[in-house]
C-alpha cells in the first residue's frame, strides 16, 4: 500500500489514468482503458442500432434490378458507296454520353410508359393505391387548390407523375470507357424489372431507326419538290438559248458558230505556220552564223540527214583510207598518190556544192513559209472583221448558254442525290444494338441485408466509441490517484477498497472488517493511512485528526470509524469524536442502529451539563473510546469554534494518543471549516467515481481559506475490479492484482 506525504515526495512515473488528463489524450493505454470500461455503452449502442437496422431492413420491400446492355457500334457498314442523310455516331466520349442522356430522357420514358400502360399500374401510379399515413399527413391534401381541374390536365399530371416514378427507378450509365451502356431498372416484381429494361433498350434502338427513316423521308420529299422546280428552270433556260440562236442566225455546229469554227481553224493554222517559220528561220540563221565565223555547215541537221552528202562522205572516207595505204608505200610524187589526192579534192568540192544546195533549199523554205504566214494573218484579220459585227450577240448567247448549263448541272446533282436517298430507305441501320437482354433476377438487389448489417455494425461501433469518449469526457468524478492529486493538488494518503459486497450476516458494517479480518486489503488500507498521517509531520506527529468530505455520503464517517478502530486495535489510545452535530452517525453505526441513545454527548460536555468521563463510550470489540452526539445544537459553528471546544481537545490530547474527529461535509455547512483550525491535520475523503471534481475542489479551497492543514486525500470505496479499467499503478490496481497477499 503506497502513501504520500506531499506531492513532491510522490515518485515520478508514467501516468496511465483516465479522463481529464490532457497530457495523456492520445496515450494508447488510456484509450484502451476508456474503451474497456465503456464496453457496455459500446456494445449497447451497437446492439440497439444494429437491431433497429435489422428491423427496418426486414420491413423494407425487396427490389429486384434487371440490366440490359446496349452497344454503340462505331463501325459503319457501307452497302453502297454513298453519303447517308443522317450519318452514324462519331466514336468519341461526348457522343456516348449524349446517348446516355437520350436513354434517360422523358421522351423515351414516356414511350415506355405508354407502350407498357404503366399509368394503370399501381406500382407507378400512386393514385390507384390507398393513401398511407404519410400521404394522409401531406398538407397539400388539406390545403390544396379547390379549383376544378380539366380531365386532360388531370391525365397529363397523372402521366407526369408516372414518368417521374419511372425515371426514379431507371438507372443508365456507361461502363467504363467502353461503348457499352447499361440500362437497369428496379422493381418489386422481378419479371417486370426485366421487361421494362428490355423495353427501354428495344425502344431506344427502334427510335434510332425511326429517326433515320424520318430524316430520309423528309429529304426525299424536299428533293422531289426541288427537282420539279429545277426541271422547269432547265426547260426555260434551254428554250431561251434556242430562241436567241434562231432569231440571230447563230447556227452552230458542235456547240460553235461558223465564224467561231473558222476563226478557230485559222488560228490553229497560223500557230502551226508561225512555229514552222520560226524553226526554219532558226536553221537559216544558224547557217549564216557558221558561214560568218568560217565554220562549215556540215553540222546542220539537213546536211547531216542528206543521203547524197552521206554517200559522198563515205566515198571521201574510202579515198582517205586508200591515200593512207599508198602513202606508206609510195612517195608524194608517185602517180597513184597524185591520183588519189585529186579524187579526194573532187569529192570535197562535190560535198561543198551539195551542202550549199541544201542550205539554199532551207533559205527558199523560209521565204515560202514567211509568205504563207502573212497570207494566214491577212485572212484572219479579214475574218475577225466580219465576226466583230455579231460579237455582242454571241456574248449574249454564251451568257444564256452558261445559265442553262448551270441550271442543268444543279438539276443533275439533285437528281443524283434523290436517287441515292431513295436507295437508302431500305438500307437504314441503327447505330446501337442490344448486346445483352435483361434476364429475370433471382435475388433482390435491395435491401442487401448482409451489407446493411455490416454497415450497421461499423456505424454503431463508431457511434458507440464516440459516445464512450463523450461520456468519459463528461464524467466529473475522480477515477484514479493521479487524477485526484492533479485535480486537488494534495497528496494521496490511502485508497480504501469497496467492501459493500462483503457486508452480510457475519459483518454488520465495513468498519467491522478492521476487527474481523485484520489481514484484509480494507484493514491494510487504514494501516497505510495511519502511517501516512504519522509521516505527514515526522517531528510532531499529528494527534488530532479531522475527517471530512465535500458532500454527504462520501464515506467520511466510515473512514473516521475505521481509522479510529485501526488505531485502537494497534494499541494506541484513541478517541473518536462525533462533531457532525446536524446528522450524527457514530453512535448509531457502532451500536448497529439498535438500542437507546447515549446518556450524554459532546454538546452536553461543551455546555457543562455532563462530565467528559461520563459521556465517553467504549467500543467493546476494539477498545475504542468515542464521544457521541445525544442532541444537536442550535448553532453548531459557534459551539465548535468556542473556547470550550478548544479546552475539550486539549483535555483529550492529555488523555489519548490519537483523536479522530468525524465532522460535517464542507460544502453544505461551515462546521468543518471552523473546526479545522483547532486540529493538527485534516483528512479529506473523496468517494471513487462519485464525488464531483468541482465539489471536491471547492471544498479544498474553502478549507484552505479557513486555515486548515490538510494532510491529504483518502480515496474511498474503490471497486477493485473496475479500478483496473481506469488506472495502472495505483494501490487499488495492486489490491486486485495481488489479492493473494490479503486474507479476506
Amino acid at each position: 500500500m503506497s502513501h504520500t506525504a506531499s506531492p513532491a515526495s510522490r515518485p515520478a512515473g508514467p501516468d496511465f489514468d483516465g479522463p481529464g488528463d490532457q497530457e495523456q489524450l492520445f496515450d494508447v493505454r488510456h484509450i484502451f482503458n476508456v474503451l474497456r470500461r465503456r464496453l457496455s455503452v459500446i456494445f449497447g449502442t451497437m446492439a440497439v442500432i444494429t437491431g433497429i437496422t435489422l428491423l427496418v431492413v426486414f420491413q423494407l420491400t425487396p427490389l429486384y434490378t434487371a440490366t440490359s446492355l446496349v452497344l454503340i457500334d462505331p463501325r459503319e457498314q457501307q452497302v453502297v458507296d454513298i453519303e447517308a442523310v443522317m450519318s452514324g455516331l462519331p466514336p468519341d466520349s461526348a457522343a456516348i454520353d449524349s446517348e446516355v442522356e437520350v436513354l434517360r430522357s422523358r421522351t423515351l420514358a414516356a414511350r415506355v410508359v405508354a407502350q407498357l400502360e404503366l399509368v394503370a399500374d399501381p406500382e407507378f401510379n400512386s393514385a390507384l393505391t390507398e393513401p398511407g399515413l404519410l400521404a394522409a399527413l401531406d398538407p397539400r391534401r388539406w390545403f390544396g387548390s379547390d379549383q376544378p381541374v380539366e380531365e386532360a390536365t388531370r391525365e397529363q399530371r397523372e402521366t407526369n407523375r408516372v414518368i417521374d416514378a419511372f425515371q426514379d427507378r431507371l438507372s443508365v450509365g456507361r461502363r467504363g470507357l467502353t461503348y457499352v451502356i447499361s440500362i437497369s431498372f428496379r422493381s418489386p416484381d422481378a419479371r417486370k424489372a426485366a421487361l421494362i429494361a428490355n423495353t427501354v433498350a428495344d425502344l431506344y434502338v427502334l427510335e434510332q431507326l425511326e429517326a433515320k427513316y424520318e430524316a430520309t423521308r423528309r429529304a426525299n420529299e424536299w428533293l422531289n419538290d426541288r427537282l420539279s422546280e429545277l426541271r422547269a428552270e432547265v426547260r426555260a433556260a434551254e428554250e431561251a438559248v434556242e430562241i436567241f440562236r434562231t432569231e440571230n442566225n447563230l447556227v452552230s455546229a458542235s456547240g460553235l458558230t461558223v465564224n467561231e469554227q473558222q476563226l478557230a481553224e485559222l488560228n490553229g493554222q497560223l500557230i502551226l505556220a508561225r512555229a514552222d517559220l520560226a524553226e526554219k528561220e532558226a536553221k537559216f540563221n544558224r547557217y549564216r552564223e557558221l558561214r560568218r565565223t568560217g565554220t562549215g555547215a556540215d553540222t546542220l541537221a539537213d546536211v547531216l540527214q542528206s543521203p547524197v552528202i552521206a554517200q559522198l562522205r563515205q566515198q571521201e572516207a574510202e579515198v582517205t583510207r586508200r591515200l593512207a595505204e599508198l602513202s606508206s608505200r609510195y612517195g608524194d610524187r608517185h602517180p597513184e598518190m597524185i591520183k588519189v589526192r585529186a579524187e579526194r579534192r573532187d569529192l570535197a568540192v562535190a560535198i561543198d556544192r551539195e551542202v550549199s544546195r541544201t542550205v539554199a533549199n532551207v533559205e527558199n523554205e523560209v521565204a515560202v513559209t514567211r509568205t504563207r504566214v502573212a497570207s494566214l494573218e491577212k485572212s484572219l484579220r479579214e475574218l475577225e472583221g466580219r465576226s466583230g459585227e455579231g460579237g455582242l450577240k454571241e456574248v449574249k448567247l454564251r451568257e444564256l448558254e452558261s445559265d442553262a448549263q448551270a441550271v442543268s448541272s444543279l438539276y443533275e446533282s439533285f437528281l443524283e442525290r434523290f436517287r441515292q436517298t431513295s436507295e437508302q430507305t431500305d438500307l437504314q441501320e441503327a447505330d446501337a444494338r442490344i448486346l445483352s437482354q435483361a434476364t429475370v433476377p433471382t435475388s433482390p438487389s435491395f435491401p442487401r441485408k448482409g451489407l446493411f448489417l455490416v454497415l450497421a455494425l461499423f456505424a454503431s461501433g463508431g457511434l458507440g466509441v464516440a459516445l464512450a469518449f463523450l461520456l468519459e469526457h463528461l464524467d466529473d468524478a475522480f477515477s484514479s490517484v493521479s487524477q485526484l492529486e492533479k485535480g486537488l493538488g494534495l497528496p494521496h494518503l490511502a485508497s480504501v477498497p469497496d467492501v459493500t459486497a462483503d457486508v452480510g450476516s457475519a459483518i454488520a458494517a465495513p468498519f467491522d472488517i478492521i476487527l474481523k479480518r485484520p489481514l484484509s486489503a480494507y484493514t491494510e488500507s487504514f494501516r497505510a493511512l495511519r502511517s501516512a498521517i504519522a509521516l505527514s509531520n515526522v517531528d510532531q506527529p499529528p494527534r488530532v485528526v479531522l475527517v471530512t468530505s465535500a458532500l454527504p455520503a462520501d464515506g467520511k464517517t466510515t473512514t473516521a470509524i475505521s481509522l479510529a478502530r485501526a488505531s485502537a486495535s494497534a494499541g494506541v489510545r484513541t478517541v473518536l469524536l462525533d462533531c457532525d452535530l446536524r446528522r450524527p452517525n457514530v453512535h448509531k453505526n457502532l451500536k448497529g442502529g439498535s438500542g437507546t441513545g447515549p446518556a450524554a454527548g459532546i454538546v452536553e460536555v461543551l455546555a457543562g451539563q455532563a462530565e467528559l468521563e461520563d459521556a465517553l463510550i467504549t467500543d467493546e470489540p476494539s477498545g475504542l473510546s468515542y464521544l457521541p452526539v445525544k442532541a444537536g445544537a442550535a448553532n453548531p459553528p459557534d459551539l465548535l469554534g468556542s473556547k470550550h471546544m478548544e479546552n475539550l481537545l486539549a483535555s483529550l490530547r492529555e488523555t489519548f494518543d490519537m483523536v479522530v474527529i468525524d465532522s460535517a461535509p464542507v460544502l453544505p455547512v461551515v462546521d468543518s471549516r471552523v473546526l479545522s483550525r483547532r486540529v493538527d491535520k485534516t483528512l479529506f475523503v473523496v468517494r471513487w467515481r462519485n464525488t464531483p471534481r468541482d465539489a471536491a475542489g471547492n471544498a479544498i479551497k474553502d478549507l484552505t481559506e479557513a486555515g486548515a492543514d490538510i494532510a491529504g486525500v483518502v480515496f474511498e470505496r474503490l471497486d477493485l475490479k473496475k479500478q483496473k479499467k481506469y488506472t495502472y499503478g495505483d494501490s487499488g490496481y495492486y489490491y486486485g492484482r495481488y489479492s493473494k497477499y490479503y486474507v479476506n
